[in-house]
Formats: C-alpha cells, structure tokens, sequence
C-alpha cells in the first residue's frame, strides 16, 4: 500500500485488486501499476522490477460502484513478488517520479 495526503494505492491479493483513490481534485490523475521482481538476466545474477499490469488510473470524479475509489481487477500468477507503484499525471504527462511500495506476494 502506498498512502499519501493526496492519494492512495493498495493491491489485494485475494482476487488481485488494485484499488487507487485520488482524494485532491488539483487538475491531477493518480496512475497505478503493478509490477513483478524478476531476474535481471539469463543467469540470473540479480533482480529488477518489470510492469506487470498497468493502466489503473483515477481522479477525484471517477470511480466504481459510486465511490472515488477505481477498481481495477488483474489477473496475477499466484505466489509472485510484485509491489505497487503509482504515480500523478497531467494532460497525458507524468508529474514527478514513481512511488513504489515493498514487495508482497500476488
């Protein structure tokens, strides 16, 4: 889970959820991913975080279900080393870096 004053983004294993709220209504979407640790090469001599599903976004006036929160459902290997990452966006551009969480388990 990543929690800020002005968004928030949490990944649900248990039927791979990833919710995004954006709770400031400043012109900016909150963009989130979700991405997979994997070897960085063929032997395998390191680790790097690669996107695994991408395109959960919201702002203040969307949602689901008649609520600000965007759901958005995946469907996750079981038992893999993901975390989340989100980020704030304008007119199409990213504003500032991503923000990841730590790893969990899909």
């Amino acid at each position: 889970m990543i929690e800020t004053d002005r968004n928030t983004s949490t990944f649900y294993p248990d039927g791979d959820w990833l919710y995004i709220t954006d709770h400031v209504a400043d012109g900016y979407s909150v963009h989130g991913k979700i991405q997979q640790r994997v070897c960085a090469n063929v032997g395998c001599d390191g680790y790097t975080w690669v996107d695994l599903r991408t395109g959960c976004y919201d702002t203040t006036s969307i949602g689901d279900n008649g609520t600000e929160i965007r759901q958005c459902n995946y469907d996750i290997t079981e038992n893999i080393p993901v975390r989340v990452c989100e980020a704030r966006y304008s007119g199409g551009s990213r504003y500032g870096d991503w923000y990841c969480s730590n790893e969990t388990k899909s």
